[in-house]
């Protein structure tokens, strides 16, 4: 079968463009999530963790992604924290909120334009201009969380 030099040239510049996106360069790594800058997007101060498993989110053709980060507590986070948490409840944002179910808490945050003109405010010290997310899972009473970041 013959195929036209145009077909070819189309066929190769998508090929590149979805390698590209697809193997495009690592934007978050992570340590790129100290626990000061945790605090600052989800209100709570979450003890020193160590990464135990990361899994890289593979960008789509627009460049979104989501890394899923598994992180280990050196002990089980104490009651104290979860309190905190709790009374962050009423706190909670059109962007940004703790949700409960039984001893599972979880953060879901999000922030930057998503392409419309009413931008969702960006936590202190992040970026206003990135379309990003921020997602944390906490059980209580385990040394084991989550931590889900990415970009839209």
């Amino acid at each position: 079968m013959v195929y036209s030099v145009k077909f070819k040239a189309f066929v190769l510049i998508g090929f590149v463009l979805v390698c590209l996106t697809a193997c495009g360069p690592l934007d978050v790594k992570p340590e790129e999530w100290p626990t000061d800058r945790i605090e600052r997007i989800t209100g709570v101060r979450i003890p020193e963790f160590s990464v135990i498993k990361y899994v890289y989110g593979h960008a789509d053709f627009f460049g979104e992604y989501k890394d899923t980060l598994y992180i280990e507590f050196e002990s089980i986070p104490s009651d104290t924290l979860f309190e905190k948490i709790e009374g962050l409840f009423e706190t909670n944002t059109n962007n940004s909120q703790w949700t409960k179910d039984g001893g599972l808490y979880q953060f879901h945050g999000s922030w930057g334009t998503f392409g419309n003109d009413d931008p969702l405010p960006a936590p202190e010290g992040e970026d206003p201009e990135q379309d990003r997310l921020f997602y944390l899972t906490l059980i209580k009473g385990e040394r084991i969380g989550i931590i889900v970041c990415g970009m839209w």
